[in-house]
């Protein structure tokens, strides 16, 4: 219908919102701060203090056991949803993040930087208690995907080439 269910207040501008896949919570980035608020009720369910400004956060989609945030420190940290510890920090862009998100199965998330470049990031196997193995500069595991499988989702990416940009298009 186009109207306003609710609005949540915050004290800092909003830069990322994610309403997870089983619909329980809406995940927002604000300032130095992560918030989880339960999609039913509205109400804030957990709020957890960043090291940095943060842009975007992505709740892990299968267990809900983790979540994910990137900001202007150029660093994609994991955290853990219960407690709000960090579990990993992985490093790799040369540019403030600006969106995170998990991919539905949660096997892996994504990371979009300022420094023009998306990264992929490994989850390891995923187990309702949140005990997957994980490595000191980032989680470890194996996505069995082809290049194939990837090539038939991409409709269009760039590929640079000795300092030139060229347009490439595939067909689904």
């Amino acid at each position: 219908s186009g109207k306003i269910v609710q609005t949540l207040e915050t004290k800092s501008s909003v830069t990322s919102a994610e309403v997870s896949q089983d619909g329980r919570y809406i995940t927002t980035a604000d300032g130095s701060t992560v918030k989880f608020w339960d999609a039913n009720h509205y109400g804030l369910v957990k709020s957890y203090n960043m090291p940095c400004t943060v842009e975007s956060a992505s709740l892990e989609p299968k267990y809900g056991n983790k979540f994910v945030a990137g900001g202007e420190d150029m660093w994609v940290r994991v955290f853990d949803f219960h407690t709000g510890d960090e579990i990993a920090c992985n490093k790799g862009h040369h540019g403030p993040v600006h969106c995170v998100r998990f991919s539905p199965g949660g096997e892996s998330y994504a990371s979009g930087s300022e420094d023009g470049t998306i990264r992929i990031w490994l989850t390891g196997p995923l187990t309702h208690d949140g005990t997957e193995p994980c490595a000191a500069n980032g989680s470890v595991g194996k996505v069995k995907v082809t290049a194939e499988d990837v090539s038939r989702k991409i409709e269009g990416f760039q590929i640079a080439e000795e300092g030139k940009t060229k347009e490439k298009e595939t067909g689904k």
